[in-house]
């Protein structure tokens, strides 16, 4: 549902660095995300990571490659949602990065091999029923571990793509 001043996805991809980071930080936070949505990465965040090599190879991943998340199954998606990549925990909480609170996403209970799990880490704080702004890294403190702002809208799908047995965004 979309009320007056409340964002929308083009506004997110419109908007500066230090808008998202303003946002992030005082947006209070939405209902808890259902169903599936499809991700964007929509700013590189200003850090040590998002400069280097390593962070260059993790942005390129999520910048050219279809992504979502399916909060109903609590798990990460490349392509299509049927190609689940990690599962997560999800708790209500204060940011790592930032002065917020938003849904932490813990990935402690994911099968992915042990190096990979502990490495990983994301924050979401929904904005409304319909829009979420992610901020997207590894698991690592301020400055090390946070790497982009990414921005979630519910998966579409038409009927000719295989969105899966249990068809779109269920």
């Amino acid at each position: 549902m979309y009320a007056p001043g409340m964002p929308m996805l083009t506004d997110l991809r419109e908007s500066s660095l230090a808008s998202l980071e303003a946002l992030y930080r005082i947006a209070p936070i939405g209902p808890r995300p259902r169903g599936r949505f499809r991700g964007h990465v929509v700013a590189h965040v200003d850090s040590p990571l998002a400069r280097s090599r390593s962070g260059a190879v993790i942005l390129a991943s999520f910048e050219h490659v279809p992504f979502g998340i399916d909060f109903t199954s609590c798990t990460w998606f490349f392509f299509r949602p049927w190609l689940r990549i990690g599962r997560f925990r999800m708790e209500f909480g204060r940011s790592r990065w930032r002065d917020a609170e938003v849904l932490r996403l813990e990935y402690d209970v994911s099968r992915l091999p042990r190096p990979v799990r502990g490495s990983l880490y994301d924050e979401v704080k929904p904005l409304s029923e319909t829009l979420c702004l992610g901020l997207g890294g590894i698991n690592a403190g301020p400055g090390k571990g946070d790497l982009f702002f990414f921005a979630l809208e519910p998966y579409r799908c038409s009927a000719a793509a295989k969105c899966g047995p249990r068809g779109p965004n269920r």
